[in-house]
């Protein structure tokens, strides 16, 4: 994984920029960013079912770290309970 570059027009010796000039550079950085159509996609959704072993699943990481461990452990079992016939 690359890091991002980071655009040196932002930075300036005296740590000031002109209002115009930090509007290009968010303008830029913010096309760079958020390419057009990023805001359209649609967010991926999980069924119920998938939702619902994913928290179970969740639960139990907490329960084994000792947050809440009989809580949580309860709630996992009836979650995984709940999708073990229909399935």
């Amino acid at each position: 994984m690359t890091r991002p570059s980071i655009d040196h027009s932002l930075l300036s010796p005296s740590g000031r920029m002109s209002k115009r000039a930090r509007q290009a550079a968010m303008k830029r950085e913010c096309a760079r960013l958020f390419p057009p159509g990023y805001w359209e996609r649609e967010p991926v959704k999980l069924d119920e079912c998938a939702r619902d072993l994913n928290q179970a699943l969740r639960l139990r990481e907490l329960a084994m770290r000792g947050m809440n461990t009989r809580k949580y452990l309860t709630e996992a079992e009836r979650l995984e309970r709940k999708w073990e016939v229909k399935q």
